[in-house]
């Protein structure tokens, strides 16, 4: 069964924050997810890349399951979504297409910040996740490392990744926008993550008076806290860190809600009238949004960070460019192998397949009793004339496979009625994978 490479996704582009935050609570943990979406999409292999600005769902599957439903329906299906939501946004690119897309947003082309280096993380950690749980094959994974390694290209040979307003950079924008100055403030980070360890190292660069971690693991809030000269606190402690601080920043990966709108109000009425900042990069959001309307809270989400970001874009124009082109460069280059790898198993079943028919007759053979020197001299004979009819074709299909000719390949593969059951090139080394914060934008 011939299996196809597709994508099923939305992002931020064309999803809104409510929706997004409704897909990532419905989704559920990376396991039921990845099996629930495995199922509704008749997968083979499955990945599934969750960031606060995206869902996607890389998989292998035949090339008849897709027309059972719709797109729209798919993703409902695959992300458990009970109730209707707008998936007028949803997206499916298959093979070519497909490969192109996450070789894009490993690039960082189709981030919300372009060209971050957060997303390389995600996408190792998408992966490797994968893996662990059963739901990735040597298909994806030979996929997802060759896009890890077109990430880096595009940032060692572009300057894509240069100057860029990171999810940090964009905090302290926000902020300032509130505050003015923000030397001597206080900040609080809800979270410890990769994005969490950003924002507080742009933010302390500021000139901060403290750092305050507040994350649901202790030891990595005391970790994150050791390297920025702040401090770690228990939940016990919110409260009174919220009454203190002037900047608080949610960057936890959590199913719900962890700040409320009660618990701000009741540090408002203490402060003494000090503006307060809330910046929430969660999906879904850390923060309840009714604090947005509280006296003297400035609140901030991810769609708002979408607007500063948007300054940057057009002047890195010739950059985004060169990006591209280093994608179709790519892209060419990981279908040359993959036809190659197709092209490797079709010989390997001939040779197979030739080889049984060749025994069966050795059994013939020796049920007629032949003397062990004529079993022998049969032996070798049958044994060198498969090898020098396989020759040619083997050698054709090789060439088949440098020049794309894939007729050739199923040709073949109808002639000796051939299956190869993961088309799809695998079995290369996998990269180092690191979990990364699904808070990256």
């Amino acid at each position: 069964m011939t299996l196809v490479l597709r994508v099923l996704g939305t992002n931020h582009k064309g999803a809104s924050l409510d929706d997004r935050e409704q897909m990532a609570a419905s989704a559920g943990t990376d396991d039921g997810f990845l099996g629930r979406a495995g199922a509704a999409l008749g997968a083979r292999e499955c990945v599934a890349l969750r960031t606060c600005n995206r869902i996607e769902i890389y998989y292998l599957a035949s090339t008849t399951r897709q027309d059972e439903h719709s797109v729209e329906e798919l993703f409902r299906d695959a992300c458990g979504l009970s109730a209707p939501t707008s998936t007028d946004s949803v997206y499916c690119y298959s093979g070519e297409e497909a490969a192109s897309h996450l070789f894009a947003v490993a690039c960082g082309l189709d981030s919300m910040v372009l060209g971050e280096h957060e997303i390389l993380g995600q996408v190792r950690s998408a992966l490797g996740q994968a893996v662990r749980l059963g739901h990735a094959g040597p298909g994806l994974t030979d996929l997802f490392n060759h896009a890890v390694r077109v990430g880096r290209r595009a940032r060692r040979e572009t300057a894509i990744s240069s100057g860029i307003f990171s999810v940090g950079q964009c905090a302290v924008r926000l902020a300032r926008q509130a505050l003015g100055d923000l030397k001597g403030s206080r900040l609080l980070v809800v979270g410890a993550g990769q994005i969490a360890r950003v924002v507080a190292k742009h933010m302390a660069a500021m000139g901060l008076q403290c750092v305050t971690i507040f994350s649901r693991t202790t030891e990595r809030a005391q970790e994150l806290a050791a390297t920025l000269g702040g401090r770690a606190i228990t939940a016990d402690e919110l409260p009174q860190a919220l009454l203190m601080s002037d900047i608080v920043v949610g960057c936890a990966a959590v199913p719900h809600h962890c700040i409320g709108a009660a618990q701000i109000r009741r540090a408002t009425q203490e402060r003494g009238g000090r503006p307060l900042v809330v910046v929430d990069m969660g999906v879904p959001r850390n923060v309840e949004p009714e604090v947005g309307q509280l006296a003297g809270v400035h609140l901030f989400d991810l769609d708002d960070l979408s607007a500063v970001v948007a300054e940057n874009r057009d002047a890195r124009e010739a950059e985004i460019l060169r990006v591209k082109s280093i994608i179709a460069e790519e892209v060419i280059a990981y279908q040359d192998r993959e036809t190659q790898a197709e092209a490797r198993a079709v010989i390997a079943k001939l040779r197979e397949k030739a080889e049984q028919l060749r025994q069966e007759c050795l059994i013939h053979a020796r049920r007629r009793q032949l003397p062990e020197d004529h079993l022998a001299c049969f032996d070798y004979i049958s044994d060198l004339l498969v090898r020098k009819l396989l020759h040619a074709p083997s050698r054709a299909l090789r060439e088949a496979s440098c020049g794309d000719d894939s007729e050739l390949l199923s040709a073949v593969r109808r002639l000796f009625d051939i299956e190869v059951e993961d088309t799809l090139p695998g079995g290369e080394e996998n990269e180092d994978v690191t979990d990364a914060g699904r808070t990256g934008v």
